[in-house]
């Protein structure tokens, strides 16, 4: 409670900056209709690595924007941006030019007794095993740094170090917690300060990921995180780039990989659409090693590839993205995943233990490719803002092969990925101009020679018509290219690939998604009066086997609803 007083006093006394009205018009040229997304009027935002303020004269000639979702869609009519820095509130005040509750604030946080005891106070452990990063404590350090600039820097930085140094729980939320607020409280200082700053933070920031631990690594997580939201990416430079540095070194084992994936994408899911340079790097950097062989670094790759492709949205009135594109990478992988593509052999989760080295062929590399990616596609099914649907329509092919048909937790991580997949996919929104493409892959797949490949069409037919079904109703061409489907799949030479067709067809006749018309009713009376050719080894003259091949269907189908009275 008293945390958070003192940092609710800090937020109500602070010094108010100064801003100046600026119209958009006057900065650039608007243009004539709305459109969202990259363009020529807000690309100067964005983060770009020739263009960053590394010098004062930069620094004081760059206008930062610090909320994210200005100039995206459009710009404010009233834009207000702080005025140059010589313009706002004098820093490091002097004790005598302060007031009353400035003085007692100044003067407990000037002594490093009181320092000492409060630090070793944060740094204690409450409750074990659920203590979390604290935003009272995040405010408190803020308001300090942001009310009296680095005046309490000198008293603060020992036990920043030490900190940072012990692998203890803690320890590390403790340094966490006053890195975020440092970071977001120097918003306004001076270029030398904030420069001086980031030589004290990276060094500090590398050894706390070096030591970080699985109980720390989501505090360090929402510490980047906080630290970059709402603030211009070029502010936050050196941070970035010593994020970037190969954050997958294997230096700590696997586990520290992924924690620094972990953070770094903390920080860059922030900046959404104005880092997109960061984000190709990257890309870039982590391609390589998307035959990663540690699940762990897996997963977590597949996570940050959600947030690298996020912004590559197809909305309405919405501009292609500078970001990297999905379409693009997707045709890289492709390539890569060609030995499991061509031919119809079965593919078997063989890739070789985590301990093991050595070279390894080119169809176990496309398979450790396939469950980085697999990764990716089920980390982005609720978190994308748009489904990706002709890009994931190139990988639908190879899912169907791998996913297995039966419910089994035996299974290895391939074929539980693969399964995982497909029925996220499945869930997915679709407009009524992509339903056709996604009609037309599944009837290729339903000639497939694999009868797992053509079971799988149909559990992922259902699944996807009862998501979207009043799109699909919306179109009489839709329903009847299911229901074609569906027909041709009942006449399957394999049993469970009929019995699924059956069961199919009944659902949707419950539904009223398709109905027992006459041209279907007349269809299935001609299956049931199929003649099959005799058995082998049938001696000449015996009765000739007449055997229904709609018997499954309709077996299944009455148990299900009721069949009109002039039903054969």
């Amino acid at each position: 409670v008293a945390i958070s007083a003192v940092a609710g006093i800090m937020k109500q006394i602070k010094r108010p900056h100064k801003k100046v009205p600026v119209s958009p018009s006057e900065l650039l040229k608007e243009p004539n209709a709305i459109v969202a997304g990259d363009r020529p009027d807000n690309h100067w935002l964005q983060y770009s690595s020739s263009k960053l303020p590394r010098t004062q004269q930069d620094w004081d000639q760059c206008v930062f924007v610090e909320k994210t979702h200005w100039g995206y869609y459009c710009w404010p009519r009233k834009l207000l941006m702080y005025a140059p820095f010589e313009e706002q509130p004098r820093q490091n005040l002097a004790r005598e030019e302060m007031t009353e509750r400035e003085q007692i604030i100044f003067d407990h946080f000037s002594d490093p007794v009181f320092i000492n005891q409060f630090i070793e106070f944060l740094s204690l452990e409450d409750r074990k095993g659920k203590d979390k990063f604290s935003p009272r404590r995040f405010c408190l350090f803020k308001g300090l740094f942001r009310n009296f600039s680095d005046a309490f820097l000198p008293q603060i930085r020992p036990h920043m170090e030490r900190l940072v140094s012990d692998t203890h729980e803690s320890k590390q939320r403790c340094v966490a917690e006053i890195i975020s607020g440092l970071i977001r409280g120097c918003k306004h200082w001076s270029y030398l300060k904030v420069e001086s700053l980031w030589e004290l933070l990276c060094p500090l920031l590398r050894t706390a990921l070096s030591n970080i631990t699985i109980e720390t690594y989501a505090d360090w997580g929402t510490c980047i995180a906080t630290a970059c939201e709402s603030r211009d990416p070029r502010k936050l430079h050196w941070l970035f780039e010593m994020l970037m540095e190969s954050p997958i070194n294997g230096e700590g084992g696997s586990f520290v990989d992924a924690c620094r994936l972990y953070v770094l994408q903390g920080g860059l899911a922030q900046q959404e659409w104005r880092v997109p340079e960061l984000l190709h790097r990257l890309l870039q950097y982590l391609e390589p090693k998307l035959t990663q062989v540690y699940k762990n670094v897996r997963e977590r790759i597949g996570s940050v590839l959600t947030y690298i492709f996020m912004i590559d949205v197809s909305l309405p009135y919405t501009q292609p993205t500078t970001s990297p594109r999905i379409s693009e990478f997707i045709e890289r992988v492709i390539l890569q995943l060609k030995p499991l593509t061509e031919g119809d052999e079965e593919i078997q989760n063989h890739v070789v233990e985590e301990n093991e080295v050595g070279e390894q062929d080119e169809r176990t590399q496309a398979i450790k490719l396939l469950k980085t990616v697999l990764k990716w596609l089920i980390a982005s099914a609720g978190r994308s803002f748009s489904t990706a649907v002709p890009e994931q329509l190139r990988l639908l092919p190879l899912l169907f092969k791998i996913a297995p048909v039966e419910n089994d937790d035996s299974y290895d991580e391939l074929k539980r990925d693969a399964k995982t997949c497909l029925s996220l996919m499945s869930q997915e929104l679709l407009y009524s101009e992509q339903i056709p493409m996604v009609l037309s892959v599944l009837q290729e797949i339903a000639g497939s020679s694999s009868w797992h490949a053509r079971y799988t069409v149909l559990t992922y037919l259902q699944i996807m018509v009862f998501y979207n079904l009043f799109t699909f109703m919306s179109g009489l061409k839709l329903v009847t290219n299911v229901r074609s489907l569906v027909i041709k799949l009942l006449e399957d030479e394999q049993l469970e690939v009929r019995e699924m067709a059956a069961t199919t067809l009944s659902g949707f006749l419950q539904c009223n998604f398709l109905s027992m018309d006459a041209p279907m009713q007349a269809h299935f009376e001609a299956l049931c009066k199929t003649r099959l050719p005799k058995k082998r080894k049938r001696e000449l003259g015996s009765t000739v086997d007449t055997i229904p091949s709609a018997g499954t269907s309709i077996s299944l189908i009455k148990n299900t609803i009721k069949l009109p009275p002039h039903s054969p």
